[in-house]
């Protein structure tokens, strides 16, 4: 049968818990902010990409109308 463990020990292995607990939501954190980072610099990509799709569009229109 298991032995029970005491208080002492519980409270100890808590404060290990939160201590690893704590540097990987800050890992976590650190990642999101990577990611967020780079889907920011994607979407000023796309937006890029696509105004000047809809400009050359647009001369397009304009130039075979007249």
């Amino acid at each position: 049968m298991a032995e029970r463990k005491t208080t002492q020990q519980l409270h100890t292995q808590l404060l290990v818990h939160e201590k690893e607990c704590s540097e990987r939501w800050k890992t976590i954190y650190r990642k999101t902010d990577a990611l967020q980072q780079s889907v920011d610099s994607t979407k000023f990509w796309l937006l890029g990409g696509l105004t000047t799709i809809v400009a050359s569009l647009i001369t397009l229109i304009v130039k075979s109308t007249f």
